[in-house]
């Protein structure tokens, strides 16, 4: 899932180290463990968890300690339905999502999500095929990388991402 990324991510937008740190609470750690969320995963999540969101460049890291909410809202929960958890969201508010059978992050396009109760959140979901820390990584090293659904399917479509 790439820590060491994760970490550089993080210093580079906030240099002076100004986020706290939040202690995972039980009903995380509860919502985690019902949905079968991997151990490896929840370690991952734990050391990251701070006390807000977390913005980097266009895309934000949510507060873990919200992700149960945020997943279990409304049309939101056909994500977690699907095995995709939303770990944060892009500039137009379209979902970052992992994958968790795969642990790759990608998109979810929140739109169609909401209006339309049929649609499978996998239909709707662009894999960028690359792990947490790569993601949030290249939102801050790699100019072109997608802020949305929108530009993540013209992005895998360029670089001919499977």
């Amino acid at each position: 899932m790439d820590i060491v990324l994760l970490e550089k991510a993080l210093l580079v937008v906030y240099p002076e180290r100004n986020l706290e740190k939040e202690r995972i609470s039980g009903k995380t750690l509860s919502f985690f463990e019902e949905y079968e969320i991997p151990n490896q995963l929840v370690n991952f999540l734990e050391k990251f968890s701070f006390e807000q969101n977390v913005r980097f460049n266009n895309v934000y890291f949510d507060k873990v300690n919200e992700m149960p909410d945020n997943n279990l809202y409304e049309q939101n929960r056909r994500c977690m339905d699907a095995r995709l958890l939303i770990i944060g969201s892009g500039l137009n508010g379209d979902f970052v999502v992992l994958d968790v059978e795969n642990l790759k992050v990608g998109y979810v396009f929140h739109d169609e999500l909401w209006e339309d109760e049929l649609v499978n959140p996998r239909d709707i979901h662009i894999n960028l095929n690359c792990s947490i820390g790569e993601f949030y990584y290249y939102h801050i090293t790699v100019h072109d990388f997608p802020v949305d659904g929108y530009e993540a399917e013209e992005y895998v479509e360029k670089n001919k991402i499977l």
